[in-house]
């Protein structure tokens, strides 16, 4: 992270990673609460309107969100794993302590409550149902079962230091400085196969634990509960972590809110017009499971600001005040006897010259991006920088709406000159959406995501050309 190129104005405080008992407000909490996904879709319609309807006690339901609050709370600032099965059990002590059922199904019951009133979103849902899950299942086992009297394979045992492998097993994790998960993904990841390759197949890593039973480096608890993380809890197929989530929750979400918002979300059921049909063609965007999924806090800030940097040259940036852009170039004419002449001659860019410029730069800082360390393996997409926006705060719902309407930037309706309300026309072989000043965030956006595909659609040439803009 100290050897980030500095594309980006990025504030350092938005980059550093939690401290160890980092110290976090209740208020902070606050964040945990839903302003970003306008429909629940973890579980069913039906579902939600029973849970309405059985749960309708105010006092009831704020009491259940200071629980689950007061738990994260406690959470961050006393650990260092984060880890999912503390804060179960975290939870479950808390809803003991207010007479309320600690069991599975009480716990998903009283998660659905919290999702209902928006009190958490779907992602945490999804990672603290699962979690759940694994805390009833691993109370369920038989941990005096016998163990299998097979070990691993002589080149197994060569190729791969077992002491070391399971060091951090000699004492179930405690889940607060270390997490059964992630020390168990360690195993996984670092296991060498007959052929000394790097192997993560099922067989050798459950080779490894009964040999590390068979050599007493574990416990006969902990290799009943290593089974179950290898066999049965599809640990593999999560693609979500509590320690990820609360990263991004807390040092990403709604830091670029704009000073001068002009749009605010007061209630997220409102926004129902933001319907699955409607946003068919952005489903990517719309899913905040694929932004936490794909990066990490700070790649999501340095994401958004793509976004906000081409706003501000459009001047769409609420909290910006924007010159027009100049191209200016000097001349010295050789007048002869040692004379010279000079003159400068400035040229005011057009308004849609202006917004092809910004569209120009804000792809070239996503190849800026692309190129950095950090996102290394990953390929930076517009819908991309979209939903990172969305989750900063920078843009709104709203605009998103505005992007989902944009249907003939795909299939173009109207001739090639024909102009309509709004300006709508074709440039160089791209479909754009000129707004006359003041523009909106929106225009950014339209563009940025359509481009790509429009320019496979349509031809290029002089055909397409445009006298009346200087930058197409």
């Amino acid at each position: 992270m100290k050897n980030m190129i500095r594309l980006m104005t990025v504030s350092a405080a938005l980059l550093v990673m939690p401290k160890v008992h980092a110290e976090y407000s209740y208020e902070e909490m606050g964040l945990l609460r839903n302003d970003k996904e306008p429909m629940v879709s973890v579980f069913s319609k039906r579902e939600r309107l029973r849970i309405k309807e059985k749960y309708k006690d105010e006092n009831q339901k704020a009491l259940l969100k200071r629980i689950l609050y007061t738990t994260v709370f406690e959470m961050v600032n006393e650990n260092d794993a984060l880890c999912e099965p503390d804060l179960v059990k975290g939870l479950k002590a808390k809803l003991k302590a207010n007479d309320l059922g600690s069991d599975q199904k009480s716990i998903e019951e009283y998660l659905k409550v919290l999702r209902t009133n928006n009190d958490i979103d779907d992602v945490f849902y999804l990672i603290i149902t699962k979690a759940v899950e694994d805390d009833v299942k691993i109370a369920s086992l038989n941990l005096k079962a016998s163990a299998s009297k097979s070990g691993a394979s002589e080149e197994l045992l060569k190729n791969n230091n077992i002491e070391e492998l399971f060091h951090n097993f000699q004492e179930w994790p405690d889940e607060k400085n270390s997490c059964s998960y992630q020390e168990f993904f360690f195993i996984k990841k670092n296991i060498f196969n007959k052929d000394n390759k790097k192997s993560d197949k099922d067989k050798d890593v459950k080779a490894m634990i009964n040999e590390a039973h068979k050599q007493k480096l574990i416990s006969l608890e902990t290799y009943h509960k290593l089974h179950y993380y290898l066999s049965d809890a599809d640990l593999d197929k999560r693609d979500l972590w509590m320690q990820d989530y609360l990263k991004i929750i807390f040092l990403a979400k709604n830091k670029l809110n704009p000073i001068k918002k002009t749009y605010e979300v007061k209630n997220i059921e409102d926004e129902a017009e933001f319907s699955s049909e409607r946003i068919k063609r952005f489903s990517k965007i719309t899913r905040r499971r694929l932004l936490y999924r794909k990066y990490d806090q700070t790649q999501i800030i340095l994401l958004a600001q793509v976004l906000q940097k081409a706003s501000r040259r459009m001047g769409a940036d609420p909290d910006t005040k924007t010159g027009i852009p100049v191209i200016s170039q000097e001349f010295w004419i050789d007048l002869g006897n040692g004379q010279q002449e000079n003159y400068v001659e400035t040229l005011e860019l057009d308004p849609q010259s202006q917004y092809n410029l910004a569209r120009r730069r804000m792809r070239k800082d996503m190849i800026d991006l692309q190129m950095m360390d950090v996102f290394n393996k990953l390929t930076i997409t517009h819908e991309d920088v979209v939903m990172a926006a969305l989750e900063t705060g920078y843009i709104s719902l709203e605009d998103i709406e505005y992007v989902v309407k944009y249907d003939d930037l795909w299939n173009p309706t109207i001739s090639k000159y024909q102009r309509i309300s709004g300006f709508v026309f074709t440039v160089a072989g791209y479909s754009t959406f000129f707004l006359p000043p003041p523009w909106n965030v929106i225009a950014s956006i339209g563009l940025g995501v359509v481009e790509g595909v429009v320019d496979n659609k349509l031809s290029t040439g002089a055909e397409n050309d445009n006298p009346a803009t200087f930058i197409e």
